[in-house]
């Protein structure tokens, strides 16, 4: 919590008067409205149906939510922001974006975009980091072996200690090879003796494509594409990269019989997408990418390096709540 804080305090120094000028949008991966056991969600990934609800009142009331066309169109005809724009975002299909989120957007009017790992929708495959956080929960021992950039023997035998060993591992994780990834989890699974099951919490249901379809045709709402299979896209070969946004369209486009052309890049550091990324998106007709870079943006800002402004995870607060910004 205290690097994202304090990254975030940097970056939205003087938020509250820039607002007036700048764009916000914020990023948002579930919403949910049950109870987690254990250290599932303990990062608070999914935030709580009531404080999502209070955040989209608030900026119902308080600002003007534009869609990312809006956006894009203001852009072109060089025309001012509103004041307070924001736009409000959801990565990676996980199906408490449908049944809990979109109810209270669509009740309230707010347009929203949904950024989807194509790949997974339909289907009980767990983000890895799901997997190694449902691993470590289920695991009753009071010790893991693992490696990372060197052996670490982690204690798992309270909560506490739990998350240290994730928070360790993930840091790590997301600096590698997609290859790597692969290899941590299997050595995580055979570790704690626990096979990831989607089974274990109903924050780990993803969108079905009937779900995404009806969320699709709602005009308050847009899809894009986030990968196939939320690997980095900066980490594969040329070739791997481009056959993964392609087929992660197409795949989206098929199922939706719709053009598409907004998409978010997995992770979202600066390190997770290059050049190379962005003239591959833009040949397969995507209009721009936000990233997880946390910042706000002006109307020059490339649509390709849009900043968003990541809530509930790590800690982090909605911004318009806080005066420290």
């Amino acid at each position: 919590m205290n690097d994202n804080y304090q990254d975030y305090k940097k970056v939205l120094r003087n938020f509250h008067q820039r607002i007036n000028d700048e764009l916000t949008i914020l990023l948002y991966h579930g919403v949910t409205n049950i109870k987690s056991c254990g250290i599932e969600n303990y990062s608070r990934k999914h935030i709580s149906q009531d404080d999502f609800y209070s955040q989209m009142l608030y900026l119902r009331n308080n600002c003007n939510v534009i869609s990312i066309d809006d956006y894009l169109g203001i852009r072109k005809s060089k025309e001012c922001l509103p004041p307070k724009s924001v736009i409000i975002t959801f990565d990676d299909g996980f199906k408490n974006n449908y049944t809990v989120a979109a109810p209270i957007l669509a009740d309230l009017g707010l347009p929203s975009v949904f950024y989807y790992t194509s790949g997974v929708i339909n289907t009980n495959i767990m983000f890895w980091v799901d997997i190694i956080e449902d691993c470590l929960n289920c695991c009753k021992n009071a010790s893991i072996r693992i490696e990372l950039d060197q052996v670490y023997d982690f204690s798992i035998d309270s909560m506490d200690a739990k998350i240290i060993a994730l928070k360790k591992i993930k840091e790590y994780a997301k600096n590698v090879s997609n290859s790597d990834w692969d290899r941590i989890v299997n050595d995580i699974q055979n570790e704690t003796g626990v096979e990831a099951c989607v089974e274990h919490s109903e924050n780990y249901e993803k969108i079905t494509w009937n779900e995404l379809k009806r969320l699709h045709d709602n005009s308050l709402f847009t899809v894009g594409g986030h990968s196939m299979y939320h690997n980095i896209l900066s980490y594969k070969t040329y070739i791997e990269m481009e056959e993964d946004i392609r087929s992660s369209i197409d795949l989206l486009e098929i199922n939706l019989k719709s053009s598409i052309c907004h998409f978010a890049y997995p992770e979202g550091e600066a390190h997770h997408y290059n050049n190379d990324v962005i003239d591959v998106l833009r040949k397969y007709g995507i209009l721009c990418s936000p990233t997880a870079i946390p910042g706000l943006n002006s109307l020059n800002t490339d649509p390709f390096h849009l900043r968003r402004i990541m809530v509930g995870f790590n800690g982090l607060s909605f911004p318009f709540y806080n005066n420290n910004y």
